[in-house]
């Protein structure tokens, strides 16, 4: 019987030494050979669709990618996984006012800043420098760091780390470039309270 690689994710059956795909050039290194008899999965559009590479940063992408869409990381050697299905927690941040809420795009790696995600809303506020911290989403949980210098970002009136990732949960209030103290604001900062959608 003749053996194959069955390519995740166009589906092509290669010649078993190929190490990418004739077809689109997805890596086979780790794919095994197979044969009609043993193939006990075949290529459908359908599996296409659910098949994902998860990168360390959270991004799912498509099965056949070598670098991470989000981080540019190197993923040809991570194997692609069925995508889960079920409910994925969609998280907002609600200004302290609520003057304007943002909605955080799932899976992704967002800069919050004078000039990045909410600059509209942030441009007059001093205190918060133009990439002044990082959202961190995938389909549970959802994290900041500090990218700021000068006036740094706060948790619920603690400063948090630059290194580590700080766990975010509902009606947590972030501090960019201000704490609260004795009761009051900055006016010059940003407050955002974390909520479910």
């Amino acid at each position: 019987m003749e053996k194959y690689k069955v390519c995740p994710n166009c589906g092509e059956q290669n010649n078993p030494i190929f190490i990418e795909c004739s077809n689109c050039g997805t890596d086979l290194i780790t794919v095994n050979v197979t044969d009609k008899a043993t193939e006990n999965i075949r290529y459908t559009p359908e599996a296409k669709e659910t098949m994902i590479k998860m990168c360390e940063c959270g991004t799912e992408n498509p099965p056949g990618a070598r670098k991470c869409l989000a981080c540019d990381e190197d993923i040809s050697d991570i194997l692609p996984t069925p995508q889960s299905v079920g409910y994925c927690k969609q998280y907002t941040l609600v200004e302290i006012s609520g003057d304007f809420t943002y909605t955080v795009p799932n899976c992704t790696e967002t800069i919050l800043g004078r000039e990045n995600v909410l600059k509209e809303y942030i441009c007059d506020k001093s205190y918060v420098s133009r990439c002044h911290a990082k959202l961190i989403s995938n389909d549970e949980n959802l994290y900041i760091v500090n990218l700021s210098n000068t006036n740094f970002t706060y948790v619920n009136n603690e400063k948090i780390s630059s290194d580590t990732p700080t766990p975010l949960k509902v009606n947590d209030e972030i501090g960019l470039g201000g704490y609260v103290n004795n009761g009051s604001r900055q006016d010059l900062a940003v407050y955002l309270v974390v909520r479910e959608k």
